[in-house]
């Protein structure tokens, strides 16, 4: 993520958590407020009124006041019949957080947080409250989002020419890549495996690392393809200053934003850069400058890289045409 998505995050955070402290508080009172009966439910309100007269928990609202209260007493178990088998389940995706109320046998979702920070925190804030109240559920690192390598399609059959000049231009491709760019031969491979533009892993490498193994960000990103480590185990990585797991993982990522982004090669060279919530947040670059500056480094490299292969492949003489174009859209080899 990009410096200045991270300030951002940071300028917001305290309103975020207050709103959401509130906004869990409201759900939680309204649910005891249709359960609790006669003087538990006249108790319970003179202890809200109570704690919004103390200076210290004025500063948290009065729902977040209360949100702390309920949640000690509901820890405490002095309350926790009165909800009646009314619980909570905290789901959080790559696309949102829904918190679904679960009644019986009764399930409704009572909110849903496409905001990435703001569901997060939502979140992490409901392990104030008990197990017995609330179960979270994290999918945020199933296996179901991540990129596969792509089976061959079937296609119809081409003539023997087509077929022979489609497979000397990739003989040709593969000879440039691994004789005209620096870990080459598995940039070229792992785009392969994930149906990518080798040219665009190569421009992603450039911009990240200039092809430096050992490189570390300031944030913690390593290697050539300069992943956080968590990302890298996420897509199978181990160790990512090995070259091949780290452009395997690096690759495998960015054809999981390619999907995500219906294939559109900006966002999905943005995402990569500050993340997949700015760009869905922004619907498109987001106005950062280092992710701007980014992004068209990356287009320029890739544009270079491009052209690079179209004089190679000139002066080999296979005179198939490079698939793959700088259009908007990522190309496929």
């Amino acid at each position: 993520m990009s410096q200045k998505a991270k300030r951002l995050n940071s300028l917001t955070a305290q309103q975020l958590c207050s709103r959401i402290f509130r906004f869990f508080a409201l759900v939680l009172l309204r649910t005891l407020a249709n359960n609790l009966k006669g003087s538990s439910a006249t108790h319970f309100a003179r202890l809200r009124r109570a704690a919004q007269k103390r200076p210290l928990l004025r500063l948290l609202g009065g729902r977040g006041a209360a949100t702390l209260a309920l949640a000690g007493m509901l820890s405490a178990g002095g309350l926790t019949q009165a909800l009646d088998g009314v619980h909570f389940l905290i789901r959080k995706d790559l696309d949102s957080v829904r918190v679904v109320k679960q009644d019986g046998g009764n399930a409704e979702v009572v909110a849903k947080i496409d905001d990435g920070f703001a569901g997060n925190s939502l979140f992490k804030l409901s392990r104030a409250l008990p197990d017995s109240l609330v179960t979270r559920e994290n999918s945020l690192f199933s296996d179901r989002w991540i990129a596969t390598a792509q089976p061959v399609p079937q296609q119809r059959k081409r003539d023997v020419f087509h077929e022979e000049m489609a497979r000397i231009n990739n003989v040709i491709k593969r000879d440039f890549f691994a004789s005209a760019v620096p870990f080459g031969t598995i940039i070229h491979d792992k785009a392969e495996k994930y149906d990518l533009d080798p040219a665009l892993v190569a421009a992603v490498v450039e911009t990240e690392s200039r092809f430096h193994t050992r490189a570390r960000s300031q944030v913690g990103a390593q290697g050539l393809m300069q992943l956080m480590p968590r990302t890298g185990r996420w897509m199978g990585a181990r160790n990512l200053y090995d070259p091949e797991q780290n452009v395997e993982a690096g690759a495998k990522y960015l054809k999981y934003l390619s999907e995500r982004f219906d294939g559109n090669l900006k966002k999905t060279i943005a995402a990569y850069n500050a993340g997949e919530g700015n760009v869905k947040r922004y619907n498109g670059v987001p106005p950062f400058r280092e992710t701007r500056q980014y992004v068209n480094r990356v287009m320029t490299h890739y544009a270079k890289r491009q052209q690079q292969i179209r004089q190679y492949d000139q002066k080999h003489g296979a005179g198939v045409p490079v698939e793959a174009q700088v259009d908007g859209v990522v190309a496929v080899r």
